[in-house]
């Protein structure tokens, strides 16, 4: 049995909160019972009513540019391309550090080599150990360190990165001395660095997996982040605030050296503090050690994450940071919510808001996760035998609606029931990205005489029905289409429009 302080804490709730009003009273009092009872249920979807009318119009003018990156984390489960290339995704986070590249000290000599003499040679690394833990992990897997082995991807950190350089897609490196479960066990004493010879083994760690990624290898990796959560001690950082500043300027150290000495005037990229939600930490991290990274990172798991990144867009005002890209490194949920259409349709509006110019904006992101970690732990976008959760096909046509820093058209709607937003592609295709979480049908009148008078397009649905596919011929006549959106759905209209003024043809 729950007691109120679990009820209220429970993720489900807030999901039974949000569809109160659109749902009635009665199904809201049933689920609440049926949870304290000791249990969730989804409540059925209302059956739909008669459609409302609306209006839509879209204007010639860019606001902006929406999102640049859309991809995921990693997950232990599997790993493959074919699912990053069908989502369509443009990067991949992957949690490294010790534990996964490190499990024992490399050369069996605490403290050895020290900064100083990396710095002159840096062959004084155990670079066999790189090589083989990198290439022939443990048990055969990379993720080794992270659950049972009969559940893990099998394939090596060289594999991996090997195949995100193939399919083009942006790696983000997490670099940590210590995980979630503390491990492992020799580097608790540089948790955190006190020592010369604490900083000696961080600063080799962090010099050696940069080295190994893109000096020994042309891996492409070239952006890391500097721990996980440090603010949160279930994640593993024994340190407090200041030690984890200090941490970072230390990393920074070992990055910036080795690109500046063997990649001279190739970009790299440095995210802090990557916080949890609602932390006032960046706040602290761009008055205390501004200099030490250029992308600001943060997590947010709220249903709407308007407000935490209007929070932290504020906190970057004034500061050298102010136009720095804003990274949601996590976001989605790591409870449950990926086979649920209302968390679903949810999932398509943040992304709308992460694409929106203006202070909600955020210049790229990865949902937690792409795949499940071990089987029952935490559940990914894909489980472990390969099936793929319905969410999964809602982040797919927000991708395509979305990702690239696409110009966004300013629109205005009549019905502020229905979310929408409208992005021009490279090839002059006008994505009109529309989201319905109403127990209502729209009828939608889009006036695009702006930028298009008369043509075809075709018209995608997400919904419990249909899952990201095409379903109908569009027919835009004398600059107007007629659209119905369903109850609890979600559509994409591509239709092509005239090239803009001076543009180059591909």
């Amino acid at each position: 049995m729950m007691n109120m302080l679990q009820i209220i804490r429970h993720p489900s709730i807030w999901r039974l909160l949000g569809r109160i009003l659109v749902k009635g009273v009665l199904p809201f009092l049933l689920g609440l019972g049926l949870m304290i009872a000791g249990g969730m249920t989804e409540l059925a979807l209302a059956d739909q009513t008669s459609p409302a009318i609306a209006t839509l119009k879209l204007y010639d003018r860019s606001l902006g540019a929406s999102t640049q990156y859309i991809g995921a984390c990693e997950g232990n489960v599997d790993f493959k391309l074919s699912d990053l290339e069908d989502l369509g995704l443009n990067t991949y986070r992957i949690y490294g550090g010790m534990s996964r590249w490190e499990t024992e000290d490399d050369d069996g000599i605490y403290g050895y080599p020290s900064i100083a003499q990396i710095k002159a040679n840096p062959d004084v690394v155990n670079w066999d150990w790189w090589d083989r833990v990198m290439t022939q992990p443990e048990g055969g897997s990379d993720y080794a360190f992270s659950g049972e082995p009969t559940e893990l991807w099998q394939g090596s950190a060289s594999t991996l990165f090997a195949t995100l350089k193939e399919g083009h897609i942006r790696p983000v490196l997490t670099l940590r001395n210590s995980d979630p479960g503390w491990g492992p066990d020799w580097a608790l004493q540089l948790n955190p660095p006190r020592t010369q010879e604490d900083w000696n083994e961080w600063w080799q760690h962090v010099f050696a997996t940069v080295y190994w990624l893109n000096v020994r290898h042309d891996y492409q990796v070239d952006d890391f982040e500097i721990h996980n959560e440090p603010d949160n001690r279930q994640q593993g950082w024994g340190g407090n605030q200041a030690d984890y500043f200090e941490l970072v300027r230390v990393g920074a150290d070992a990055i910036a050296h080795v690109y500046q000495t063997y990649l001279p005037g190739r970009d790299f990229h440095i995210h802090a503090p990557k916080t949890v939600g609602s932390s006032r930490w960046p706040a602290d991290a761009l008055n205390a050690i501004p200099t030490y990274f250029n992308q600001v990172n943060v997590h947010n798991y709220d249903w709407d994450i308007s407000a935490y990144v209007r929070q932290v867009r504020g906190w970057m005002q004034g500061t050298i940071h102010e136009r720095s890209p804003l990274w949601l490194g996590e976001w989605g949920t790591y409870t449950e919510g990926y086979d649920d259409l209302y968390f679903s349709l949810n999932l398509i509006k943040n992304m709308i808001r992460m694409s929106q110019p203006g202070d909600t904006y955020v210049y790229g992101s990865h949902v937690f996760s792409l795949y499940d970690w071990g089987r029952g732990y935490f559940a990914g976008l894909i489980d472990a035998e390969g099936h793929r959760r319905l969410s999964y096909y809602a982040l797919r046509m927000g991708v395509r609606a979305l990702q690239g820093g696409r110009p966004v058209l300013l629109t205005g709607m009549s019905d502020d029931a229905v979310m929408a937003i409208a992005t021009r592609d490279d090839q002059d295709q006008i994505n009109l990205l529309l989201v319905n979480d109403q127990p209502q049908a729209h009828t939608l009148t889009v006036d695009l005489s702006a930028l298009v008078s008369d043509g075809t397009g075709t018209l995608w649905e997400f919904s419990e029905r249909v899952q990201d596919e095409a379903i109908a011929p569009l027919v835009v006549t004398q600059g107007e289409l007629q659209l119905t959106l369903p109850a609890y759905s979600s559509q994409l209209a591509v239709i092509p429009a005239a090239p803009l003024p001076n543009a180059v043809p591909n």
